[in-house]
């Protein structure tokens, strides 16, 4: 059996895509009897363990929640040691962990420099680690054209993002 990290896309933002953590942790009881759900926040964010292989688990969990919920959720599932493995090389070590977000890609992205270093403003960073990406926004995300048009500089690679406060937790978790 494996820990893993799993991550749903879009749920519970602005009032659309509404999913209870609580029903996320009976739809993972239901599909692996023994995977001791447990989630974090309402965005999204989970911990099981599960045999099989990352991709299965995405699908069936997927799959699950579309049948159960009717949501069609993109579903990432991350193995314990990669997903601890890329937030320790987390090349930022701001203050505040919510200026900085792991931004995971369901496939491998190819930055465009060139865009990347048109929006990109003094203090901010986009560093890509493998299918992981490390975006720093010191003023806000919400702020920082880069973070707007980040899938312009990615090729529109599927991604789902976190901060970095609650990828420490998501680590803490795997560790209890």
């Amino acid at each position: 059996m494996t820990k893993w990290v799993v991550l749903l896309r879009g749920i519970n933002v602005g009032g659309r895509n509404k999913l209870p953590m609580a029903g996320l942790r009976d739809i993972c009881q239901a599909l692996w009897p023994e995977s001791q759900p447990r989630t974090y926040i309402a965005s999204g964010n989970l911990i099981i363990e599960a045999a099989g292989d990352a991709s299965v688990i995405a699908t069936d969990l997927g799959a699950a929640i579309k049948e159960v919920h009717g949501l069609d959720v993109p579903v990432l599932a991350i193995a314990a040691r990669p997903f601890r493995a890329a937030v320790a090389r987390c090349p930022f070590a701001p203050p505040e962990g919510k200026g900085v977000h792991g931004v995971f890609c369901f496939v491998a992205p190819v930055v465009d420099t060139a865009k990347r270093d048109a929006l990109m403003v003094a203090g901010e960073g986009l560093v890509q680690d493998s299918t992981t990406l490390w975006l720093h926004t010191p003023q806000g995300i919400s702020k920082s054209k880069l973070g707007e048009k980040l899938g312009q500089v990615i090729g529109h690679v599927p991604t789902t993002a976190r901060n970095l406060n609650t990828l420490h937790k998501l680590v803490e978790m795997l560790d209890e």
